[in-house]
């Protein structure tokens, strides 16, 4: 895929994208990250929400 495609669908995913659409996208960005439901709750953390989900994507792609 070319990069601007890439990029123009990585801002697909982070301003439509579903909760789970997101959350995929951070499990395949960053494969140590703890992003799925199972993960979070496997750390004893609570799921992300969409909008943390969309925050946290948003600083990866800025990157």
């Amino acid at each position: 895929m070319h990069p601007n495609n890439l990029k123009s669908r990585q801002i697909d995913i982070l301003e439509n994208g579903t909760r789970e659409q997101v959350i995929d996208w951070l499990a395949w960005n960053d494969a140590n990250g703890v992003y799925t439901d199972e993960d979070s709750a496997a750390e004893g953390y609570e799921p992300l929400t969409l909008e943390q989900a969309r925050e946290l994507m948003r600083g990866q792609i800025e990157d």
